[in-house]
């Protein structure tokens, strides 16, 4: 596209959860969803070359947001925005980090109000506290459009995270619009799992969609076997229709994701359109490591200090910063 360039900074692909995205047209510049996050997995803390992920990932977030206009928040997880705490371990967060990143900015984010489970209520109340103070402007966005010069950026109504009713809750579409070259973010969708997804990233007719993908990693114990063939219904119906369909997060925690892909990949070029990572979209190869961190604590085994520091008890681990 021409007039509007899209740039992952940190995905699974990439070395971290997150789904975090530059989009940039000739009128300004949107951060979405500006956080990324290591997770628990194999009873193992995350391995150093976790954590130099991390660092890198909040670096490129913290540059990209001085350049950008406006900031959104799809929901709020912990690898979709930057709360205003401190968190050392898994979210190298800071209250100065969050003052950072939305300060000036205009924050477009999902409303705590409504649509939303108990956990992200709160967090999305404690992040309006403070963010109010530094942002330009704070705005709930569910089902809202905003226009800026040329440039439109559109909200879905909130949709469920994964399969209807989710006990996880619900997240935001964002459309951005310039010149008929168009854009979808469709972050923690799993699939898309439900059809009320699927409809609205259809009806849009992006040239570029970026998507959560199942979370296969869960599969046999916490999530069942037919949400999974659902999703993999629906990601072919979507390949078949976008040119450019960028499929990341939750499915690269699996080792096995380029395998699970394989259907989706051969309706991609069935059409003649292109299936991605986001690192692919970068023109790299896709690098996750979380699903590898068994194999990583073996191969490259960390040092003693690292080690020691792994093994303190949970309340230890929580406030000290692992050492590199």
């Amino acid at each position: 596209m021409a007039g509007v360039t899209v740039t992952p900074l940190a995905f699974e692909s990439l070395g971290v959860r997150s789904m975090c995205t530059l989009v940039r047209t000739r009128d300004l510049a949107v951060l979405l969803d500006a956080g990324v996050a290591l997770g628990p997995r194999f009873r193992l803390m995350p391995h150093p070359r976790e954590y130099k992920a991390l660092n890198e990932a909040r670096g490129r977030i913290t540059a990209a947001a001085s350049k950008s206009t406006i900031v959104t928040i799809s929901h709020y997880h912990n690898d979709h925005h930057t709360p205003n705490f401190i968190d050392p371990v898994w979210l190298g967060s800071t209250p100065e980090l969050s003052e950072t990143i939305y300060s000036g900015k205009t924050v477009l984010v999902k409303d705590f109000r409504k649509k939303i489970n108990t956990a992200q209520r709160r967090r999305g109340w404690m992040f309006k506290q403070a963010a109010e103070k530094w942002a330009e402007r704070l705005e709930a966005a569910d089902g809202q459009s905003f226009q800026f010069g040329k440039t439109a950026v559109r909200f879905s109504q909130p949709v469920p995270h994964g399969e209807d009713e989710s006990s996880l809750g619900w997240v935001l579409l964002c459309t951005v619009e310039r010149s008929g070259e168009k854009v979808v973010f469709a972050p923690d969708v799993q699939g898309p799992i439900a059809p009320e997804t699927v409809e609205i990233i259809l009806n849009e007719r992006p040239d570029v969609l970026i998507m959560g993908g199942p979370p296969t990693y869960l599969r046999g114990f916490r999530v069942g076997e037919d949400i999974f063939q659902k999703a993999l219904v629906n990601m072919e119906k979507i390949v078949g229709a976008i040119p450019t369909v960028v499929i990341d997060h939750h499915l690269l925690r699996d080792e096995g994701w380029h395998k699970f892909l394989g259907p989706v990949r051969d309706s991609a070029k069935k059409a003649k359109h292109e299936l991605l990572t986001a690192a692919e979209l970068l023109g790299e190869e896709a690098r996750p490591l979380e699903c590898r961190r068994k194999a990583l604590y073996e191969e490259e085994k960390p040092e003693a200090e690292f080690l020691k520091w792994a093994r303190l008890a949970k309340n230890e681990t929580k406030e000290t910063a692992p050492p590199l």
